[in-house]
């Protein structure tokens, strides 16, 4: 397997996204793709004890605070079919890819489980782009939030989740991105009315 040709560096933004391999569906059901977005926070720590004690834990419907710090801070993200999109800010050394990995392995153990399959669930390592330029933030989380219509994906047929209503306030089950991050996205684009109007 080849070398990542990115360095992750600490208070830096990167979008990060996989699909499932041969394009396959990832999230065949509500109870995978709310699995998923619970190890989003459950994964999200540097107490390893935490991490263990998560990967065996099968209470599927809780998020369990852990007591060690965030590896990354989760700014965006929109999880569709066959794959997903993140938005995140390392705040440790090594933490998007330790994150990544804790991510990949906890889902896809998982998702094997419950379809009776074995191997691979996605293509190769996951991918990642750095954030620059100045108005590069609230563009690519708008992107990752209506990734969805990027890719003409009604979510009325098909499961579609997103952090958008975290974004306007009105999402009505668990929040999970970085509320001091979406006030940043936000100003950056000055206000929320401007934000709206990004493509």
């Amino acid at each position: 397997m080849g070398v990542r040709n990115i360095t992750f560096t600490n208070g830096e933004y990167y979008h990060v996204f996989n699909r499932g391999v041969d394009k396959r569906i990832i999230f065949n059901n509500n109870e995978q793709q709310d699995f998923f977005f619970r190890r989003l926070k459950a994964l999200n720590t540097t107490d390893s004890r935490k991490y263990i004690a998560n990967k065996r834990n099968r209470l599927k419907g809780e998020i369990i605070i852990t007591d060690g710090e965030e590896l990354v801070s989760i700014v965006a993200y929109c999880l569709l079919p066959n794959h997903f999109h993140l938005l995140l800010r390392q705040n440790v050394e090594r933490g998007i890819s330790q994150f990544m990995q804790r991510l990949g392995t906890s889902y896809t153990m998982f998702f094997n489980q419950q379809e009776k399959r074995s191997g691979s669930l996605f293509q190769g390592k996951f991918k990642a782009k750095h954030l620059e330029g100045d108005f590069a933030l609230p563009t690519v989380s708008a992107y990752v939030n209506l990734n969805h219509k990027h890719h003409k994906i009604d979510p009325q047929k098909h499961l579609v989740k997103s952090s958008l209503l975290e974004y306007f306030g009105q999402e009505l089950g668990e929040n999970i991105c970085d509320k001091g991050e979406i006030d940043e996205v936000i100003q950056q684009a000055d206000g929320l009315d401007e934000y709206k109007k990004i493509p």
